[in-house]
């Protein structure tokens, strides 16, 4: 009886062997988890960055200069992750540039330039509103200030981080590129003070 019950033990258990789905090999794993990464959470890493920079508010230090040589109107220059790698906090502002709220924060960030010191501040619109950037940094005189990297997304950065709240959207990394807080609308400098470096 005894040896009946072992037998019939182990046939469930090699049956429950055979029927196991084989496992996904490690990077396929990582590859879905990377997929799944959310990326308005605190804590979690910064999406990859690409930023078509504005022509006239490229900080010559972080181009990136063509391998081909092109006449310089026709020269695509990206900030990219690499660029903002400067062991200090960065802040990412998601914004319209037909925007008041936007204009408002752009006009209280220039005006405390002096406080960013290493912290530095990328600037971002939707791709759709490329034809209203020059207005927005005319009307911000945005050009006087090459701290302020400014343009247009080109890695879908936007659709990742963006919480569909209101405009603009202040995303705040630290030293590794780890979200620490998300601010929507105008924000007072005090509660950013906390965050510059």
């Amino acid at each position: 009886m005894l040896r009946h019950l072992i037998l019939i033990v182990c046939l469930a258990c090699a049956m429950n062997v055979i029927a196991q789905k084989p496992t996904e090999p490690a990077t396929k794993t990582t590859e879905k988890q990377a997929a799944e990464i959310d990326y308005k959470v605190p804590g979690s890493p910064m999406p990859p960055l690409k930023v078509l920079l504005y022509k006239d508010t490229i900080n010559k230090n972080n181009a990136k200069e063509s391998s081909h040589k092109k006449k310089k109107e026709e020269q695509k220059i990206y900030l990219t992750n690499d660029d903002v790698d400067n062991n200090a906090n960065l802040f990412v502002m998601m914004f319209n540039p037909t925007c008041s709220h936007c204009e408002d924060m752009a006009a209280l960030l220039r005006n405390n330039m002096s406080l960013f010191n290493k912290t530095q501040l990328v600037l971002m619109a939707n791709p759709g509103m490329k034809q209203y950037l020059p207005d927005f940094i005319n009307r911000q005189h945005l050009y006087e200030y090459p701290a302020f990297q400014i343009g247009i997304d080109s890695s879908d950065f936007i659709n990742k981080i963006y919480l569909f709240q209101m405009l603009p959207q202040i995303n705040i990394y630290d030293h590794d590129r780890k979200l620490i807080k998300t601010y929507n609308g105008e924000v007072p400098i005090d509660s950013l003070k906390q965050y510059i470096e």
